[in-house]
């Protein structure tokens, strides 16, 4: 007997070891009513060999009940992927310190991890019953990701050495990855946010509309939807997959309504095929639906909480420091509501990035100087920021490392982060950018206002956003610059960014923990996709490939910053990663590429009292998307005088 099947073995007896007997399996009261009408199998035939086993967080829970939550209008697809989606071929254990079996039951790394071999859940299907195999994950990649009308660039995650890896099943439940050179961080990325697609792609059911495959259901898809092929299929293949219904999924719940304009709530019922299990060999998840009722704004959002219509829920709430922590406060005080304390992961509480490759030649000549870059920081009140929306809670800061991470780099952190407008002025001047007026207004070489037109995409990263960037526009005001404002939907940021028409932009200040995995504002590069890099775009896309027409080749110090962090991501010991990703660090703090605002306290998410099985405190991160992690399908609400099971 080979190791590889010795060793699979082992992982199913281990499985097994912790359930009741063979065909002891139960499940929720409505599957049992299905079965008996002959609309689905029994449970054994649904669930595979071997299912996951979730040990509860606080207890057992007990069938039945809806989750309650809210979305912020209608672009707020990261939320239905993290309490819905989040089901990789591996996953973050609760507590964020180690990678453990999902999808894949067990898997091997060849020494100097160019090679990784996973082991599928024998007997696992998608939500329409076909099984799901090392297939599927294969034909994403052939029909997806080496496609280049639908991936021009893949995203950094996925590719090593400049290629994408050679992705093969030698049977129906193994599927291997051989990368061009060492890889040793796949794991922590399949892992994170990024590779939902990966395990979301039924090839049964997309190849029915892939060229391909089926060209007559191609030009079906492009005739229905009146798009290009690539645009629908796209559309309906991505993470972002909300606006269609029908999609087979390996989720806990199924939705049964689009997430589009118009609509006020977004429904999801419980997927038959799921294929966990508690302790006691009961089907999970325990929540007969989840039902999401959209909303215009973060203030409706707050007083459906408070008036008791949302169960669990940490996107969209602001901190207890931010205007609603008295109300929030006052109403866990009653005992209406439970507080769970959130950690936040990032690096700032917004990341106000400067377009250093600015197609306009006198704005990138402003911009690109690093003179007034320091300028417009020093020209920031911190502390009277702090004061005014925090609460006092919180600490100047750039876009750095958090003290709570190995990678914490005290001078990018603090430089430039003491308010001296004085000095400011006089760096403006050096660089070029004079008075001419009583009113102090500055203005380019070229005799321009100089002016700076900060986006931000809707719906906000953060309900705080606005009023930072108000107080913000008053203190450059007073060293003479002038910043507007402009809030755009998603698609129009996204087509103004991806086309490097801004000046500034706004994104989430992330990589305040894990910084090698969200390297986006250390150094011109991002594992998800370059528009992220939003203060260089086309350096990030030449880190990628050099070809792209979008492309183009920073200074030698970037370069040079470049090549270091390339050896981060072929390094296969730790240590010595880390201490290249340190050098990688300190090169960003000569380079000062964005500007932060300060380090975000700790916030909560809300609960409801009755709502069980939720962590009394988390990470919040990309990386860790919670509340995928800690397993949203093992939440139940208690009933009073509930019988345990």
């Amino acid at each position: 007997m080979s190791a590889l099947r010795f060793n699979m073995i082992m992982a199913i007896l281990a499985v097994r070891a912790t359930l009741p007997v063979a065909g002891a399996f139960s499940e929720a009261p409505d599957l049992q009513r299905q079965v008996l009408a002959g609309t689905i199998p029994a449970v054994e035939q649904r669930l595979p060999i071997a299912p996951l086993v979730i040990s509860p967080v606080e207890k057992l829970g007990e069938y039945g009940g809806t989750w309650r939550m809210v979305l912020v209008g209608y672009d707020s697809n990261s939320m239905l992927f993290r309490s819905l989606s989040y089901e990789h071929l591996v996953r973050w254990d609760p507590s964020w310190t180690r990678v453990v079996p999902n999808i894949a039951s067990s898997w091997t790394v060849n020494a100097d991890a160019t090679v990784y071999r996973f082991q599928l859940r024998r007997g696992m299907r998608w939500s329409d019953g076909h099984p799901f195999t090392a297939t599927d994950i294969v034909a994403w990649m052939d029909d997806v990701v080496r496609n280049t009308e639908l991936t021009p660039v893949p995203s950094l995650w996925i590719t090593q050495g400049g290629r994408l890896p050679e992705c093969t099943a030698p049977d129906d439940y193994t599927v291997v990855f051989r990368f061009a050179a060492p890889n040793p961080l796949f794991l922590e990325q399949l892992a994170a946010g990024y590779s939902n697609d990966m395990t979301h792609y039924p090839a049964h059911y997309f190849r029915k509309m892939h060229p391909g495959h089926n060209p007559v259901g191609a030009a079906e898809l492009m005739q229905q939807t009146n798009l290009p092929w690539a645009a629908a299929f796209r559309s309906l293949s991505t993470p972002w997959r909300w606006a269609h219904i029908g999609i087979p999924t390996i989720d806990a719940w199924i939705v049964t309504n689009a997430y589009v304009p118009g609509v006020t709530t977004v429904n999801a019922v419980r997927n038959p095929y799921y294929w966990k299990v508690d302790t006691l060999g009961r089907q999970l998840p325990y929540l007969d639906q989840v039902k999401y009722t959209v909303v215009a704004n973060y203030d409706i959002a707050l007083q459906r909480a408070l008036d008791g219509l949302v169960d669990y829920q940490r996107q969209d709430f602001a901190s207890v420091n931010s205007a609603a922590g008295p109300a929030i406060a006052a109403a866990i005080k009653a005992g209406h509501l439970c507080s769970v304390r959130v950690i936040p992961s990032r690096s700032n509480s917004m990341a106000l990035c400067l377009n250093l490759v600015h197609q306009d030649p006198g704005m990138r000549a402003m911009l690109s100087d690093k003179k007034v870059r320091i300028a417009l920081s020093e020209g920031i009140d911190r502390v009277g920021l702090i004061q005014k929306l925090y609460g006092g809670e919180g600490k100047p800061w750039q876009l750095a490392p958090r003290p709570m991470s190995p990678f914490y780099n005290r001078r990018l952190g603090e430089q430039y982060t003491a308010y001296a407008p004085e000095h400011a002025k006089q760096l403006l001047d050096e660089a070029g950018l004079k008075t001419q007026g009583p009113d102090g207004l500055r203005y380019l070489p070229d005799g321009r206002p100089c002016k700076i037109e900060v986006m931000l995409s809707a719906p906000l990263g953060s309900p705080n956003w606005p009023a930072i960037l108000e107080l913000v526009a008053k203190d450059w005001r007073a060293i003479g610059v002038t910043m507007q404002t402009t809030i755009l939907p998603k698609e129009d940021f996204d087509t103004y960014v991806n086309q490097n028409r801004h000046d500034a932009a706004v994104i989430k200040g992330i990589g305040g923990y894990a910084a090698i995995m969200e390297s986006d504002f250390f150094v011109p590069t991002s594992f998800d996709y370059a528009q992220a890099v939003i203060y260089g775009i086309p350096w990030a896309r030449w880190f990628v490939d050099p070809e792209n027409p979008g492309a183009e080749k920073p200074p030698a110090s970037v370069i040079k910053q470049m090549n270091v962090f390339r050896q981060v991501l072929s390094e296969p010991k730790r240590e010595v990663r880390d201490a290249l990703m340190a050098q990688v660090i300190a090169m960003a703090a000569d380079e000062f590429y964005a500007l932060g605002i300060c380090l975000e306290p700790d916030r909560i998410a809300i609960r409801n009292p009755a709502f069980r099985n939720v962590p009394a405190s988390h990470y919040d991160s990309w990386l860790y998307p919670d509340p995928g992690p800690f397993n949203p399908c093992q939440f139940f609400i208690e009933h009073a005088g509930s019988t345990k099971p």
